[in-house]
């Protein structure tokens, strides 16, 4: 079983809810996904795969998966939401343009260090981190 399935019915259960087929489809494309989406582009794409998931269980699930910290949400600040998986669950940060709303990662441990000792010095436990940094990307400053 994969992680995010163990985390996902962990979380579940904690909560008095079952693991259904369809949490568990909306589970397994999340995990297939291997880039930002929008949930409704996602939805269109598991549609075209032939799996017909009910759209709120998709939203609900997607919601879901945030209150457990398993998947992220990026605002790329131009009205658009996306979401990502990231199986190593490791830290990372995010570039995005606000023309083209492109979004580009940033694993750094530099940053990951900085982060660290201004907690420490702070005597500030982290639980979380959201870094996004807006701007415009090369191809959109070229035209």
């Amino acid at each position: 079983m994969n992680d995010l399935h163990d985390k996902f019915t962990e979380y579940l259960t904690q909560q008095d809810q079952r693991y259904t087929t369809q949490r568990r489809e909306i589970v397994d494309a999340i995990i297939n996904k291997k880039d930002h989406f929008e949930i409704d582009e996602f939805i269109s794409e598991v549609h075209l795969q032939g799996k017909r998931l009910a759209r709120a269980t998709v939203y609900r699930t997607v919601k879901q998966l945030l209150d457990a910290k398993l998947i992220q949400k990026i605002d790329a600040g131009n009205g658009r939401i996306y979401y990502e998986y990231n199986e190593a669950l490791q830290h990372h940060d995010h570039i995005i343009c606000n023309q083209c709303g492109k979004i580009l990662e940033i694993k750094n441990n530099h940053i990951e260090k900085a982060i660290k000792l201004e907690c420490n010095k702070l005597g500030f436990q982290a639980e979380y981190r959201s870094l996004h940094i807006y701007g415009t990307c090369k191809e959109c400053q070229n035209n």
